[in-house]
Order: C-alpha cells, then structure tokens, then sequence
C-alpha cells in the first residue's frame, strides 16, 4: 500500500476504523506495560518507585486510553452507533426477506414451512455474540 493512497470509506466506516484502531493500540499498550511489570517483579520486585520502563508504559497506556475515548466519542457524536444499529436492521429485513422468498419458492405445506421457519429461528438464537 502506498503513502497517502485513497481508501473507499465512508466517514461512518472511518470513524468506526478509528475506534476499532484505537482499542487495539490502547489493548497493546496495557500488553507491553504488563510485560514491563513481570520483567520488574522478576527482576527483584516491586518498588515504591518503579523503573523508567513501566512508567513509561504505563504513560503510554493512558495516552491510549485517552486517545480510544476521544475516537468512541467522536463516532457517537457522530451517530456511527444509530448507523450500525440501522444498518443491522437493514441486513436482518433483506436475510428475512431471502428466506421468505426461498420458502415460496419450495411451495411447501404449511407444517413444513413452520418446521422450517422454527429450525432457523433455533440455529439464530442459538448464535453468541460476534458470531
């Protein structure tokens, strides 16, 4: 990818990016500054005073923190939730709709088009968040 080079996004899906970019910097900060205070304790451990690596660490950990508050704050502002509610929604009426066509298509019986309908609603809600 070169410098500078021009993504297809909307600012919805840019700000989203943002947040979702901040959460992994800020995750991998809290990582490294872990790191640094199992190196300390192991080291001899812990000190009124900790060593230059885990505050700097730990610096850095707030600094993206604050950083991912800002980004989520900017989006909300932004009304990226509501969007994303939106688009679900949206997506659920269209999978809803292909279904229903299916079903019309197979001209099945009325037990066969409850069995049908019963087994998708259990394989939904059986779904886990993220999945």
């Amino acid at each position: 990818m070169e410098l500078a080079a021009e993504l297809d996004v909307s600012p919805y899906e840019a700000l989203l990016l943002s947040v979702r970019q901040a959460g992994g910097r800020a995750a991998w900060a809290d990582l490294q500054l872990r790191d640094a205070v199992a190196r300390h304790a192991g080291e001899g451990g812990i000190t009124s005073i900790p060593p230059k690596g885990v505050m700097f660490w730990l610096e850095e950990s707030r600094k993206e923190r604050a950083l991912l508050v800002r980004a989520a704050q900017t989006a909300v502002q932004a009304g990226v939730a509501a969007a994303l509610v939106q688009r679900l929604e949206l997506e659920g009426a269209a999978v809803a709709d292909a279904v229903t066509a299916a079903l019309d298509a197979l001209d099945l019986t009325a037990e066969q088009r409850v069995a049908a309908l019963g087994a998708a609603q259990q394989r939904l809600l059986a779904l886990e968040p993220g999945d």
